[in-house]
């Protein structure tokens, strides 16, 4: 069962706070449930049509169906899975007549310990279902694939059985003159092969067993359709079709050129859509980037991310979501022109090196493949899909120095139109860069003064979820800023440049009194509502700030453990004394501390000497946290230690439901991440939700 996947209930119950109850009583053990609920007999008959549930709870209610007709429902469906009755009683001689019923345990209704237990002994079976399903479909999926790669591949592939042939795939009906496969299945194999080789076939057959220690090739003659001969090499290989032992058979007969022109196109394109593959962008890029300068084109790089291709893979499995892919890669064709180059650079990732008259109609030409793809619907084995995409781009200029600088650009400006919604085009802001690498300090603490003055600054707002029931409501406070044009960039080094000219305690000033000033406003409405604010390393340094901080708090009538002050891992080793006055003047004043991007470093036993309350866990230890051993075993201890010395603690950058599984599965606390709700300006995050 993977990490995931909730178990599907169907709770027969005619009180909906009672199926609730029953839900929240797993939940409580941890169980990853989701659950319908259904009132009679009716109801029951058809969501067992429409899908197929993991277990059945069935309660006790004059209306409700009996035990014996929940039992004739399942079989009418065929549907295997546990039955668990729930009654006002259980004793021993009800819980027997309920097994002879088809219930798999009888629980009663005052005693939710007793569902636990019930629940866990049928859950090894559950699981069990789940992963034969899971290696079923993967098993299905992988054969049509690979049924789709043979009749794509130019080598000529036959399967053959008793010397006769059972399947050929095109390449292998063309090379020996037949119009349809069908035509060649029955034929004897050595009707393909000259006759002055069949002695030699016919031997190395005989001596042929499919083992590891054979040889696997045979040098012969194959007789082409016109009667002509060539030169081939053949290799066998055991296999099996429609269950049934068979030797696999490939053709090669390539020449010397054609195979020059094969490694070719493979070096340089992308074996799925036909695009540029990403080492043969990046040399395009790398060879453009100061011609195109030097010679006064304009040129961008365009990023192109598909926003939920991870729930169409789900869906529609490998060899369906590939097809959503072929079509997006035909699309991006279809918009840009021949003088472009278009590549797929990572799974559900598409990059353009591209030539335009000026920045507006280099948006534009990607607001026309937005559209295009929005409107786009796959036919997957009829079967409609349709996807998004955000689009970053970045404007190659005198600053961009380098292929993989420009790239990054385009990537930041792309993740910012993911997490603002997705579906959306960003253009990469080019005004730090280029006061940046002016000549001049002066200059760049002009424009970090100016940002300031004008407070071209946005506050967003992240949830922080319990998943141990807590529904206080938590929210990180981030920091969005703009340029002169009105464009949202993302901070990083915006706040590097500040921290170079001493300015960054200033923005801390400002973040602060605007969060506490939010806070205000949503307190009268809800009183269990805390921020996490940022500190950076200047601000540490700032004895004043713990007085500063006290007198905002008492000016806005902010409870004080409302507020949590985040330092970063590295703060705080490359600044321990200061780190620790700060905490330590927070504890007096009794706000908290939590001490963020932890395990990161070396110095991991830092968590021992410092009094914060709440550590979390760095983001790049929970990504790929499902397919990585070596992050979930650190993980697992961070929380470990953690749990020992008392304090909270929280998984940062949880972006998909397996990381969530894990985290669950180890004990985390709280979590945070696109996975729950991306960064946004309005404080409406649903903490009596699912997954709180």
């Amino acid at each position: 069962m993977n990490h995931g996947e909730n178990i599907r209930l169907v709770i027969v119950e005619e009180s909906t706070s009672k199926a609730e109850s029953h839900a929240k009583t797993l939940h409580s053990s941890r169980f990853p449930v989701h659950f319908s609920q259904v009132k009679d007999h009716e109801a029951l008959d058809k969501l067992l049509g429409t899908t197929c549930p993991d277990l059945v709870l069935c309660g006790e209610g004059p209306n409700l169906p009996d035990l014996e007709s929940v039992s004739t429902l399942l079989r009418k469906h065929s549907v295997d899975i546990p039955l668990i009755a729930i009654a006002s009683e259980a004793p021993e001689s009800a819980c027997i007549a309920a097994r002879h019923s088809g219930a798999a345990a009888l629980v009663s209704y005052d005693r939710p310990g007793s569902l636990q237990l019930a629940f866990r002994k049928e859950l090894e079976t559950i699981q069990l279902r789940h992963k034969i399903n899971h290696l079923e479909l993967a098993l299905k999926e992988s054969g049509e694939r690979y049924h789709k790669l043979m009749e794509n591949t130019r080598d000529a592939i036959a399967y053959f059985h008793e010397g006769m042939h059972v399947y050929a795939n095109a390449s292998y009906v063309k090379m020996f003159g037949f119009e349809r496969s069908d035509e060649i299945e029955g034929t004897p194999v050595l009707n393909m092969i000259d006759s002055g080789d069949h002695d030699n076939f016919k031997y190395f057959l005989r001596n042929y067993h499919g083992d590891s220690n054979d040889t696997n090739t045979l040098e012969v003659r194959g007789l082409e359709p016109d009667g002509n001969s060539f030169d081939a090499v053949l290799e066998f290989s055991p296999a099996i079709i429609d269950n049934e032992p068979c030797t696999q058979i490939i053709i090669r007969a390539l020449s010397n050129a054609e195979l020059e022109r094969k490694l070719d196109a493979l070096s340089r394109l992308d074996v799925l859509t036909g695009l540029s593959n990403r080492q043969h962008f990046m040399r395009r890029v790398e060879d453009n980037i100061r011609a195109g300068v030097e010679a006064g084109q304009l040129q961008a790089i365009t990023c192109i991310l598909l926003d939920n291709f991870k729930t169409l893979r789900e869906e529609f499995g490998i060899a369906g979501s590939d097809q959503i892919l072929n079509d997006v890669a035909r699309l991006i064709e279809a918009v840009y022109g021949q003088h472009d180059t278009v590549a797929r650079f990572g799974d559900r990732v598409f990059t353009v090196l591209h030539q335009g008259s000026n920045e507006e109609s280099i948006r534009q030409v990607a607001e026309t493949l937005r559209v295009n793809i929005e409107e786009h619907v796959s036919n997957i084995e009829g079967r409609a899909a349709s996807t998004t995409c955000s689009i970053g781009i970045s404007i190659i200029n005198e600053h961009t120095r380098t292929a993989e600088n420009s790239l990054s650009r385009a990537d930041l400006a792309c993740e910012l139109a993911r997490s603002s919604g997705g579906n959306q085009v960003h253009v990469h802001s080019t005004a730090i860069e280029e006061q940046v690498d002016g000549e001049h300090e002066e200059d760049r603490d002009e424009m970090i003064k100016t940002t300031i003055e004008e407070e071209r600054f946005q506050l967003v707002y992240q949830p922080i979820v319990s998943l141990n029931g807590d529904t206080g409501q938590r929210y990180e406070v981030l920091l969005r800023i703009l340029d002169e044009a009105g464009h949202v960039i993302l901070p990083g080094q915006f706040l590097s440049i500040a921290g170079k000219t001493g300015l960054s305690g200033e923005i801390d000033h400002w973040v602060i009194n605007c969060a506490l000033k939010e806070l205000q406003d949503k307190q009268r409405d809800a009183t269990d509502i805390c921020f996490f604010i940022k500190l950076s390393d200047t601000s540490l340094e700032d004895r004043e700030l713990p007085l500063w901080i006290d007198s905002k708090l008492k000016q806005y009538n902010i409870k004080n453990d409302c507020i949590v002050f985040e330092i970063p891992e590295s703060a705080a080793v490359g600044n321990l004394e200061n780190t620790m006055a700060f905490t330590e003047a927070m504890q007096i004043i009794h706000c908290k501390v939590a001490l963020e991007h932890y395990g990161c470093s070396s110095q991991a036993q830092i968590i021992r000497h410092l009094p914060v309350d709440i550590v979390k866990i760095d983001g790049s230890l929970i990504n790929n946290l499902a397919s990585s051993k070596e992050h979930q075993e650190k993980v697992r201890s961070i929380i470990a230690l953690a749990r020992t010395l008392e304090k909270q603690c929280i998984a940062e950058q949880v972006d998909d439901p397996g990381s969530l599984a894990i985290l669950w599965q180890f004990g985390v606390d709280l979590i945070q991440g696109n996975f729950v709700q991306e960064p946004n300006r309005e404080l409406e995050y649903n903490f009596e939700g699912e997954i709180a």
